[in-house]
């Protein structure tokens, strides 16, 4: 009985052992099958996924020579490389809008005045071409002296309000304005524009000299910027007007100046007349205005400093009089160009303007120099 057992124990060990090396086998023969079907694969598709050549310094003579034998199986297989080569060449003799190092540098000469050589990073070198409007353009650009001041906020309330636009040439002329000097922040960040108007703004001081202008004028400029975080506007309004008299004896050195650093300035051709005294009725502001923009003014000039409420009283209404005619309300931008009836001494700056190499007048304006050349 034993015997019987022993035999039928190991039968049954053996066929296990068989079972079990047979599945072996057949694993085994699976995990070499699919190892070479994976092999296959990944050979075939390197062949079919296009090389990327390798860039080098310069071609090998075998790659020379390969290349010099072989011809293209069809025109498209070289037209590639030729746009890209066409593309490159196009694209470095093309001007950028976008600041780039082929700007021009900024130079000045060893004899040159003092003034010249302070304030180095007080430049405009990548300001764009600029233009003209057309002649029935309804475009009105409201622009706001001497603040800011505590009618800054309920002004960009009502710029808000109307979805208009407008240009702050703001100044810091005492403790108090220091303490509204934070709303420039919220005037850029509202779409609108803040430029310098001097720092002072006290005539006698900043009209001294040259070098008087340029050390308010800086002040001002570094004050915008730490304020609101970026650069000041590329352009600005001398305090007064671009002639004044306070300014007879030197303006003409100032505009050069400033010209040549790629500043340029904005006066007006419209005036709201809020600025002739204290006492200017809000009637008259209003009128004075939509007279300004039905004649075609594009400028307008407005003040927005403590003593000028009635003129903060009459922007919504002539904001939404000028938008239902069609109107629309901008910020002015640096492109436009000031020589097209908005300077008070236009034969000053084109001069200037024209020597600068900051500076792209328009077409409309040097078309005009080039017919008094004829």
């Amino acid at each position: 009985m034993k015997l019987k057992r022993n035999k039928k124990r190991y039968r049954y060990a053996s066929g296990r052992r068989r079972l079990y090396t047979r599945r072996f086998m057949i694993v085994s023969i699976c995990a070499i099958l699919a190892a070479a079907i994976v092999s296959a694969v990944i050979f075939i598709g390197s062949q079919l996924v296009p090389r990327v050549p390798v860039a080098s310094e310069g071609p090998s003579q075998s790659s020379q020579s390969s290349a010099s034998s072989e011809k293209p199986s069809s025109e498209d297989s070289s037209q590639p490389s030729s746009e890209s080569s066409e593309s490159q060449e196009e694209s470095s003799s093309q001007p950028s809008s976008e600041p780039s190092s082929s700007q021009p540098e900024v130079s000045v000469a060893d004899d040159a005045p003092d003034y010249q050589k302070k304030y180095p990073d007080l430049y405009v070198t990548d300001r764009p071409k600029m233009h003209v409007l057309d002649d029935d353009a309804k475009v009105v650009y409201l622009t706001f002296d001497d603040g800011p001041s505590d009618l800054t906020a309920p002004l960009l309330d009502v710029l808000k309000k109307y979805n208009a636009k407008a240009t702050f040439f703001d100044c810091c002329q005492s403790d108090y304005q220091e303490e509204f000097a934070p709303l420039m922040k919220r005037c850029v960040d509202e779409g609108h524009t803040v430029a310098v108007h001097t720092y002072s703004h006290q005539f006698k001081e900043v009209y001294q000299s040259v070098e008087a202008y340029l050390d308010d004028f800086y002040k001002m400029y570094k004050l915008i910027e730490e304020t609101t975080g970026q650069k000041p506007a590329n352009f600005f309004r001398f305090p007064g007007g671009s002639k004044n008299a306070y300014n007879g004896d030197v303006y003409q050195d100032i505009i050069k100046e400033m010209t040549r650093r790629g500043f340029i300035y904005y006066d007006w051709d419209g005036d709201s007349g809020d600025a002739a005294g204290g006492n200017v009725s809000g009637a008259t502001i209003y009128a004075n205005t939509m007279d300004a923009i039905h004649k075609g003014c594009n400028i307008i000039l407005m003040h927005n400093i403590f003593d000028k409420k009635a003129t903060l009283e009459q922007v919504g209404k002539i904001i939404k009089t000028a938008q239902k005619e069609g109107y629309e309300f901008k910020a002015l931008d640096g492109t436009l160009d000031p020589s097209h009836g908005y300077l008070m001494t236009t034969k000053e700056f084109v001069s200037a303007a024209m020597d600068s190499q900051f500076i792209q007048l328009s077409d409309w304006r040097m078309e005009k120099e080039k017919a008094k050349g004829n």
